[in-house]
C-alpha cells in the first residue's frame, strides 16, 4: 500500500529516523492482515471485492470528512456517502454511463445542500471539501468497479495494487540508496527523482514479468505500458495525500489501522492508478 509522506517511499537514508516512529512489527501485521482481506474478497467473487471496497470507502469518507472537520468546513457528508455508494454501484452494473449518472447527481446534490445551508458560516468551503471527498474517494473507487466489470476483472484490479505496490517497494530502496535530488519538498520531503525512477523501472520490470501471467489478453507491452502509468499516477497520488494532509496539519488522517493510522493513509494514494489503469485497458481495447 502507499505510504504516506513522513515514511516516504522514495526518502533518503535520513527517513530512518521518520520511519523509527512506526511500530514496524505491528504495522506489517497491519499490512498482511489487510492484504490477505483485499485478497480473500477478491478470489472469492466480484461482489465479495466490491463489498470490502465499499466498506473501504465508507471508512475513508468519514475519516476525510473528520479531518476537515477541524476547519470550518461542514460538508454534507452524509449525501456523499449515499451518492459515493451509488456510483461505486452504478458503475459497476452499468458502467461508465451509471458513474457520470451518479457523479452529477453527487455535484449538484453537494451543491444545492451547502448553498441553501444557512445555518452555515463558510457554505462555499463546505461545498469545496465536499467535492473533495467525493472525488478522491467515490469517484477514484468507480473505476476499480469499470475494471472489475471485465471477465478477468479481479485480476485486472489484483494486478493494478501489484504494480502499485512494485513501484512503492523499488522507489524506496532506490531512494534510499541513491536519493540526492528532491522531487517536491515542500509537499513531500523525503521523495527523489532517484525513487520515482526507481518506481517507474521497477513497475515496469514486474508489469513485464508477472501481467501476462495473471491476465493472458495483456501483451507485454500493454502490460510494460500499464506498469509505467501506474507508477507514474501512484507518485501523483502520494503527493496529493500529502499535500492534503500538509494542509489540515495532520500526520494521519485516522488511526483505525496500527503501525499504520487511518484508512485512507493507507488507500488514499492507492485510489488515483485504478483510472489509469482503465483508461491504459482501454486504448488497447480490453
Amino acid at each position: 500500500m502507499a505510504q504516506s509522506d513522513d515514511e516516504d517511499s522514495t526518502a533518503e537514508p535520513t527517513s530512518k529516523r521518520a520511519r523509527a516512529g512506526r511500530n514496524l512489527p505491528l504495522a506489517i501485521g497491519s499490512a498482511v492482515l489487510f492484504a490477505v482481506l483485499f485478497l480473500a474478497s477478491a478470489l472469492v467473487s466480484k461482489w465479495a471485492l466490491l463489498a470490502f471496497i465499499a466498506l473501504i470507502l465508507v471508512i475513508g469518507v468519514l475519516e476525510v470528512d473528520a479531518a476537515l472537520r477541524t476547519t470550518t468546513a461542514r460538508p454534507p457528508t452524509a449525501l456523499v456517502l449515499v451518492a459515493g455508494l451509488a456510483m461505486l454501484a452504478g458503475s459497476y452494473v452499468y458502467g461508465a454511463r451509471g458513474q457520470l449518472v451518479t457523479l452529477v447527481a453527487l455535484v449538484l446534490g453537494v451543491l444545492t445542500w451547502t448553498l441553501l445551508d444557512r445555518a452555515d458560516p463558510a457554505p462555499l468551503r463546505s461545498a469545496a471539501s465536499g467535492l473533495l471527498i467525493g472525488m478522491w474517494v467515490p469517484f477514484l473507487a468507480s473505476f476499480l468497479a469499470l475494471l472489475l466489470r471485465r471477465s478477468d476483472g479481479q485480476w485486472y484490479v489484483i494486478l493494478t495494487v501489484l504494480l502499485t505496490a512494485a513501484s512503492d517497494i523499488f522507489a524506496y530502496a532506490v531512494g534510499y540508496r541513491l536519493g540526492r535530488h528532491k522531487l517536491a519538498p515542500a509537499v513531500s520531503p523525503g521523495k527523489t527523482w532517484e525513487g520515482v525512477a526507481g518506481g517507474l523501472v521497477g513497475a515496469m520490470l514486474v508489469a513485464a514479468l508477472v501481467a501476462p501471467l495473471m491476465v493472458d489478453q495483456l501483451s507485454i507491452g500493454l502490460a510494460t505500458a500499464l506498469g509505467a502509468l501506474v507508477a507514474v499516477v501512484a507518485v501523483i497520488g502520494d503527493l496529493a495525500e500529502s499535500a492534503v494532509k500538509r494542509s489540515l496539519g495532520v500526520k494521519d488522517l485516522g488511526r483505525l489501522l496500527p503501525g499504520h493510522g487511518g484508512m485512507m493513509d493507507r488507500v488514499g494514494a492507492i485510489l488515483f492508478p485504478f483510472p489509469a489503469a482503465h483508461l491504459v485497458l482501454l486504448a488497447g481495447r480490453l
